[in-house]
């Protein structure tokens, strides 16, 4: 007993060695969004050899750079079928339906960013679900947008 009235017991000893090395120690001086493709895979790999849940937030920013080009394609098709129509009061309404539907993009984006990088949800999901329910938004504007 010591002089705070805890009981010290010594226990068995165990030696741990750890895969690391001093470089592995070191904060990443680039951040994620200026690696390229290549040096994102490099970083992915080495957190996982690590153990570290840090790869989620690479392979979430891995599988955004194929979905944002297709995200434009999807956002772009719905502005087209939004101004295709001539109403009598002017463009106030669509602009107003249009600006909103891109928020809501970029919101179900950050979120499905954050349940990827903090909860269960796929990288890959994360990346394309805003892309496939805005695809979905997308066809059927295009649908009822005039001829």
């Amino acid at each position: 007993i010591d002089s705070s009235g805890h009981r010290i017991v010594k226990g068995q000893e165990l030696d741990t060695t750890f895969s690391l090395k001093p470089e592995d120690l070191y904060k990443i001086k680039e951040e994620f969004e200026e690696m390229d493709y290549f040096e994102l895979n490099k970083q992915i790999i080495a957190e996982k050899q690590k153990g570290s849940q840090a790869y989620k937030k690479y392979e979430v920013e891995k599988n955004k750079r194929t979905s944002g080009p297709v995200a434009i394609i999807i956002l772009t098709v719905i502005g087209v079928s939004l101004s295709s129509r001539k109403v009598r009061g002017g463009i106030g309404m669509h602009l107003g339906v249009g600006i909103a539907l891109t928020f809501s993009y970029i919101l179900l984006m950050q979120v499905s960013t954050v349940f990827s990088t903090f909860g269960n949800l796929s990288p890959l999901i994360a990346s394309w679900l805003p892309n496939i329910i805005f695809t979905f938004i997308a066809i059927y504007l295009l649908i009822k947008a005039p001829k």
